[in-house]
């Protein structure tokens, strides 16, 4: 379904709505709220999950930019700033990110630190660089870019599923099923420019430099053989987190929540339920 939030339609996943505490899902890139589709029922038994998808991604319709972009990291923070202080209503707060989602996870609880309880960060995308500099991301932002960018893109099924292929440990696991669930938004007319306006917004940022000043509870979590997020730049951003948690889910790679839910969640509950106030 879809929600309204800050005027942008989203599409939109809920369950539990009356939990004990609000538990935000975000995706990583090129993904959707169908990542989550193997935690969100037992994440569910201990608080009030909402997943949705990012802007630029799964089935949240297009928009124009805005001031912020809503593409941007600033306007994703935003986003779900709106999401937590709309739903929260008083109870505690825990933010799951993965990938690039775990970058928008982490910004906000540093921007925010009062409206978030706890943090999971699997395979989080913060050692690397944004993929396109401030400077070039000005000029490709542009109409004439943008159409350009949409042509360009008509190849990205191909190193899309290149991606998908590499996050995968054990390629069984991949299945037809797991690939339609993954292509599903490609069936969108306007998915190549929503990802180009992803792609080209600021995506800048300081992340890495102050997580050292996380003071919230925080687990890092990633799969042993994770080869889109490297397991020593997860090292690198939890070595840096006082007090954190970290776990290594045995054999699997960037979607450890989906090659192995039995194991990600036995870690993600048991920190959860510990944090009970």
């Amino acid at each position: 379904m879809q929600k309204t939030v800050l005027d942008y339609p989203v599409e939109w996943l809920e369950v539990n709505p009356a939990g004990e505490r609000l538990i935000l899902l975000l995706h990583g890139f090129g993904a959707s709220t169908f990542s989550w589709r193997t935690v969100t029922g037992p994440l569910a038994e201990l608080g009030h999950v909402v997943a949705y998808d990012r802007p630029g991604f799964g089935f949240t319709p297009i928009v124009e930019r805005g001031d912020p972009d809503c593409y941007s990291l600033a306007g994703q923070v935003l986003l779900l700033k709106a999401i937590v202080e709309h739903n929260a209503k008083g109870r505690p707060v825990v933010v799951v990110g993965h990938s690039a989602g775990a970058l928008v996870a982490t910004e906000f609880a540093l921007l925010h630190p009062e409206l978030v309880s706890a943090l999971v960060l699997e395979s989080p995308a913060i050692w690397s660089k944004p993929p396109v500099p401030r400077f070039a991301g000005a000029i490709m932002r542009g109409a004439a870019m943008e159409h350009l960018g949409d042509r360009l893109l008509k190849s990205f099924a191909k190193a899309g599923m290149k991606i998908l292929n590499d996050s995968f440990f054990d390629p069984a696991k991949l299945t037809d099923e797991v690939v339609s669930g993954y292509t599903a938004p490609m069936s969108r007319d306007e998915w190549r420019v929503a990802l180009w306006r992803f792609m080209t917004a600021v995506q800048s940022n300081s992340v890495r430099d102050n997580l050292w000043r996380l003071e919230m509870p925080v687990l890092v979590i990633t799969g042993d053989h994770d080869r889109i997020v490297k397991v020593e730049d997860t090292f690198k951003v939890a070595e840096r987190i006082t007090g954190h948690s970290i776990y290594l889910v045995p054999n699997t790679g960037h979607l450890a929540h989906e090659e192995d839910p039995t194991d990600f969640l036995r870690v993600v509950t048991r920190f959860i339920a510990k944090l009970r106030a």
